[in-house]
């Protein structure tokens, strides 16, 4: 009988030493290939970009709310993933699509457009409607390190299916958006003067 126990405490030992090798890999997103280049002519090849985040943001997880349940519990696809933490990859987006440069200090910058990421999620308001939201604020600031200008951000992109997948689209979409939504706001702060010490000079 103690044998037989024995040999039963073996095999589970057995199966749980190789049942993580035998789980599937996690499916890993990122946002795909660089994006289009909205501003063609270098004008903001003066302006650094920084983006600030809850700690939590560090993980590689993709992440969502159930509205309809506990909107305060921020859940956790358990097989997929990002390839690498949503602020670094919403950052690379960014400096595609506008022409930014990062704010590590090896480059020289005369302004700094920094973004304060408070939400990056796939919210769901049934089990079968979800979207990709993304909110936060953006400032700009002066050599001087000064806020210049300030502006709210609120961006949400229908998910086409109640999954990560679904979720990460939506939120690649938003990111896009939202790149779009500052380049138009750049442009208008150009107009009136506000950034006339943050644009590189012509042939620079």
């Amino acid at each position: 009988m103690r044998r037989l126990l024995l040999l039963l405490a073996l095999a589970l030992l057995t199966a749980c030493a190789t049942g993580g090798r035998n789980a599937a890999p996690p499916e890993v997103y990122d946002f795909g290939l660089p994006a289009q280049r909205l501003v063609g002519d270098g004008r903001w090849s003066k302006v650094a970009l920084e983006i600030r985040a809850p700690y939590w943001f560090d993980s590689l997880s993709i992440e969502y709310r159930l509205l309809y349940d506990d909107p305060l519990k921020l859940r956790s696809y358990a097989g997929s993933r990002w390839a690498g933490a949503p602020g670094l990859l919403l950052s690379q987006r960014l400096r595609q699509q506008l022409g930014l440069v990062g704010s590590s200090g090896h480059t020289a910058a005369s302004c700094l457009l920094r973004l304060e990421l408070q939400e990056f999620s796939q919210v769901f308001d049934t089990p079968q409607h979800s979207r990709g939201v993304l909110q936060g604020s953006a400032g700009v600031l002066d050599g001087r390190h000064r806020v210049v200008a300030e502006q709210l951000i609120a961006i949400a992109q229908p998910a086409a299916t109640a999954d990560a997948r679904g979720g990460v689209r939506a939120l690649v979409a938003a990111s896009e958006e939202l790149g779009r939504q500052l380049a138009g706001w750049l442009n208008e702060l150009e107009k009136n003067g506000t950034l006339k010490s943050c644009l590189a000079a012509p042939g620079s």
